[in-house]
């Protein structure tokens, strides 16, 4: 083996390091401030994922739930990230993301669906229902992802609902 081959195995054995250590780290002190944090600042999100056509037939909520959960399985592991997990009950409703099996979970929605009044009755109930039988303490983030301009008054009634609920409501622009 010659220097440069040396150096790159080196250079890989440490960054798998740092990337093990990071998520150690993550597992220890993830906290709903942290994630929102990560939700705010670290997720990208394309205009793309918005527009009208289909990817093999997924929805457009669709499409960024599996956008969203890919990056943050890169930033606290796969083995910490689950989609569609079951919050317990009878109706066996489940919550779109979930972070370190119960302890954080994220309701995602699109805003231009928040536009129906059935939609927004269904997302106040599944706030009032995930935030009272498994994600207490304000371990709710209602993530609404959309354009600036469906920021509009509607956005901001809803943001007061879920806020006075106990639940964190984060509304990310994608333009």
């Amino acid at each position: 083996m010659d220097f440069f081959e040396i150096a790159q195995k080196g250079i890989g054995i440490i960054s798998s390091l740092n990337q093990s250590a990071s998520k150690q780290m993550n597992n220890k002190e993830v906290t709903i401030t942290n994630v929102k944090n990560v939700l705010k600042n670290k997720i990208i999100l394309s205009p793309s994922i918005l527009r009208e056509t289909q990817y093999q037939g997924e929805t457009k909520e669709g499409r960024v739930q599996k956008n969203i959960l890919k990056q943050l399985c890169e930033i606290y592991g796969k083995e910490k990230v689950q989609k569609e997990y079951n919050v317990g009950g009878y109706w066996g409703m489940r919550c779109d993301i979930d972070l370190f099996d119960g302890k954080i979970g994220i309701e995602l929605k699109v805003a231009e669906q928040l536009k129906k009044s059935t939609q927004v009755e269904r997302l106040i109930g599944q706030a009032v229902y995930y935030s009272r039988r498994k994600y207490e303490d304000s371990n709710l983030i209602v993530l609404v992802v959309g354009k600036k301009k469906e920021y509009d008054a509607s956005m901001k009634e809803i943001e007061a609902i879920i806020t006075d609920l106990g639940v964190n409501f984060i509304y990310k622009v994608v333009d």
